[in-house]
């Protein structure tokens, strides 16, 4: 039996699993509270079976167009030795080859691909739910109102939708701010050829992505509150770097001279469950891994799948299709939260010996190890990947 979904947040998560519902043949609303949508956007690395489940989309033609193209990724102290070069078609030898692309340019591949099949209700959002035994009635910031099988919110960290009607969650401040940006400027670097300086309570990642252009990237343990850091980003930004060599600090002067940055404050979603009745949490708003997990938009687009699949396997049974995604997703969720955690004390320690007892473990590693480091985390169980609950 076909269903009304209303999906609430166009971002990664809520066209991804828009895109499956949609070939399913339910109907499907996607709403979102911004006017417009762009290409811009900070990079992330597609990885693992975030990468397959593009593919059975059969969308991996359109993402690898908007990729940019990585070769090798040298990790550095700040005075510019090497702790240890890892080339990507060496780590990736077991496992889907990671794919970097602009956030905003999968959103594109995603959006393009499904716009035709579901209807886009763009500057909207969630007034009011009103859930009865059968459905959900829904008003929108609009006036109009719907009725709904079920309601898929995918809005983001700071979902106020489900600010409003969770109770049983908590946002656990990571004290970490990420900043992404781009740069148009002719430069010498190698494309593909990227570098990530390790320091401590810092890091600071440079992308050559085409030969006019560089992404940056930046960690930064910080207590402050978001609007502290919204307010202040620049001068947070300078300051964190203020002793980098001059060439690092003239590219972070361009960047906030001439470029685009995004700064803000990373966080995790701890729900212990997913769904509240017809009312099911999607990517971030739900299991937010942050950055540092390496795994976010994956992790995304695996949940968009996950629950596509139940919402198939029980046409007739919209509660159990929830839990059964619920169940699902908790220890993955925990794993890939974990690693986060993990990657936060290897990769940005909190002192001096800690950074000194990360350098020479990891500069000492084989390609062996170091190929254990990076994506052993990142895999998951084959019932996991075939959606088997035990």
């Amino acid at each position: 039996m076909k269903k009304h979904i209303l999906i609430s947040g166009a971002g990664i998560a809520g066209l991804t699993v828009a895109n499956f519902l949609a070939k399913q043949g339910h109907n499907v609303t996607v709403i979102d509270r911004s006017s417009s949508f762009s290409k811009a956007g900070f990079l992330i690395s597609l990885k693992s079976f975030g990468v397959k489940i593009i593919d059975e989309l059969g969308l991996t033609q359109n993402l690898q167009a908007e990729s940019s193209p990585s070769e090798t990724v040298h990790f550095v102290e700040t005075n510019e030795e090497i702790i240890q070069s890892i080339e990507y078609d060496k780590m990736h030898e077991n496992i889907e080859r990671s794919v970097l692309v602009s956030r905003g340019g999968l959103h594109h591949v995603l959006y393009e691909a499904v716009k035709n099949d579901v209807n886009v209700l763009l500057d909207t959002t969630i007034a009011q739910l009103e859930e009865n035994a059968d459905n959900t009635k829904v008003t929108l910031s609009n006036g109009s109102r719907i009725v709904v099988d079920l309601v898929v919110v995918s809005e983001g960290l700071r979902s106020s939708t489900r600010e409003r009607y969770f109770t049983n969650y908590q946002l656990e401040d990571f004290n970490t701010l990420y900043v992404g940006g781009k740069l148009k400027q002719n430069h010498e670097k190698r494309v593909g050829v990227f570098k990530v300086y390790i320091d401590v309570n810092r890091s600071l990642h440079i992308y050559p992505i085409a030969e006019d252009e560089l992404a940056i990237q930046c960690y930064i343990r910080s207590s402050e509150d978001i609007d502290f850091i919204k307010n202040n980003a620049s001068s947070i930004l300078k300051d964190s770097f203020g002793d980098y060599n001059p060439e690092v600090k003239h590219l972070l002067q361009s960047l906030q001279d001439n470029g685009l940055f995004f700064m803000d404050k990373m966080g995790m979603v701890n729900a212990p469950t997913l769904h509240n009745g017809r009312l099911v949490l999607l990517g971030d708003a739900g299991f937010c891994p942050t950055a540092l997990s390496g795994m976010g938009a994956s992790l995304s687009i695996y949940g968009a799948k996950a629950l596509a699949h139940y919402i198939a396997e029980y046409p007739d049974d919209i509660l159990t299709a929830c839990n059964s995604y619920n169940t699902l997703m908790q220890p993955i969720v925990e794993k890939f939260q974990t690693n986060a955690k993990n990657n936060a004390a290897s990769f940005l320690p909190k002192s001096e010996a800690e950074l000194e007892k990360f350098v020479n473990g990891f500069r000492a590693a084989d390609d062996k190890a170091v190929q254990k480091i990076m994506t052993e985390p990142i895999v998951l169980t084959k019932d996991q990947e075939n959606f088997i609950l035990n």
